[in-house]
């Protein structure tokens, strides 16, 4: 009777504290229907990832045993060079190649919620061979330290998928964002196992420090949680901006597609946007380059950046930098993180726009969006492009490099 408690009330008392601290990261986000499926595959991969991570980390402490012995330094190295970073790797994975190219992953917010799913599934087996070989009431320890421990040094690298799903599709782009995120929460895993095993051996001062640290850790989670939902793309419709204008009639500064606020004139919407790509400063009609900041206004190519199809993205300094690999048929462009070509603008919307491969070409599909696409400043709802055209997404400014004979690295 005694084992059949033992076998029901260890992985229940196990489970408990994991779906408390499950039920807290997932609630986080408020704006968009939590996918409960794709959440409790995620929490179960995250479970049996446990199981390559166990023979790994015997592996690679063996190889620490066998270089200096059972010792408390060997113990020590295989804490920092072995548990830690084997473990993030694990979960890391998990997300990796099961959430974070389906289309539920469609805002930065869920790079910590599903980092802290896989975490929490992971903590939860941990628990059960934990609690099964000690006193069941550890747990009274391990609730409050160890599992949600294992869900935020698992947001350092849930942030960094986020950014990286963000960034220009290279895989020389994307992979350092990872890379950072896994390095950081490999260094902080490995330096609170340290801690909890100097607390327990040598003085509750290192609880302490641990404890600290585990609680500023938490409330900077927090700042970043608090902030992906006050800036989530599923909020609020796009931002509406309006073109300014001068009225016709009487000279008066107003909005392009609506009545002057002076005489009542009706404003056009510009067929040509005399925008500076670089500053966006109001041009004169005809104007070659900025008034403020002489840029070219149409950014004739001063050299190819890659030998594929990609827009161009110009910094307010006149760099250009690569902004997108066009490597698929069909790409959509939009504000959310589930679109292949994402910009983080609050004038684009989020499903903006559509690119598809025609006859060796791209065309280019308004979705209907708030703000509207343009290309060499007139607004359009379906276009081919051609190589160093101009083409804007609401207030977005990019330029488009067609094809050329050969090619370079591989978009990520």
């Amino acid at each position: 009777m005694a084992a059949l408690q033992q076998i029901i009330f260890i992985p229940l008392l196990s489970l408990l504290p994991c779906v408390l601290w499950l039920w807290y990261f997932s609630s986080r986000s408020r704006y968009k229907r939590t996918a409960f499926g794709v959440l409790g595959k995620t929490f179960l991969l995250g479970a049996l990832a446990t199981i390559p991570t166990l023979f790994l980390n015997l592996f690679g402490q063996s190889i620490f045993i066998e270089l200096f012995g059972r010792t408390q330094l060997s113990h020590a190295l295989v804490l920092f060079f072995v548990v830690g970073p084997v473990e993030e790797l694990i979960k890391l994975l998990v997300v990796y190649l099961y959430v974070y190219r389906r289309p539920e992953f469609d805002e930065p917010l869920d790079g910590v919620v599903y980092s802290a799913t896989a975490a929490l599934g992971f903590a939860a087996i941990e628990n059960v061979i934990y609690l099964a070989q000690n006193d069941p009431m550890l747990v009274l320890l391990r609730g409050p330290l160890s599992n949600p421990g294992h869900a935020l040094f698992s947001a350092l690298w849930g942030l960094s998928l986020s950014r990286a799903k963000a960034a220009p599709n290279l895989a020389s782009k994307r992979g350092p964002i990872i890379l950072r995120g896994w390095l950081a929460a490999a260094l902080v895993h490995s330096l609170f196992d340290l801690l909890l095993v100097a607390s327990s051996q040598l003085s509750i001062l290192f609880f302490a420090v641990l404890l600290a640290s585990m609680v500023g850790l938490f409330f900077w989670v927090r700042s970043r949680i608090k902030h992906h939902s006050e800036n989530s793309p599923h909020r609020e419709g796009t931002l509406l901006m309006p073109f300014r204008r001068y009225c016709q009639e009487c000279g008066t500064k107003g909005n392009a597609g609506m009545r002057c606020t002076k005489c009542g004139a009706f404003i056009p919407e510009p067929d040509e946007l005399d925008l500076c790509p670089v500053c966006s400063t109001l041009q004169r009609p005809g104007a070659k380059f900025c008034a403020r900041c002489g840029a070219n206004i149409k950014l004739p190519a001063k050299e190819n950046l890659d030998t594929r199809p990609h827009f161009v993205a110009v910094s307010p300094e006149g760099e250009e930098h690569i902004a997108y690999i066009l490597n698929e048929a069909e790409v959509l462009v939009g504000r959310t993180l589930n679109n292949g070509f994402v910009i983080e603008h609050p004038s684009v919307s989020k499903r903006h726009a559509r690119l598809v491969a025609e006859d060796d070409e791209y065309a280019l599909y308004d979705l209907g969006s708030s703000n509207g696409t343009y290309v060499n400043g007139k607004r359009v709802s379906e276009t081919k492009l051609v190589d160093g055209c101009d083409v804007r997404f609401g207030r977005a400014h990019y330029v488009y490099r067609a094809q050329h004979s050969h090619t370079e690295e591989q978009p990520s």
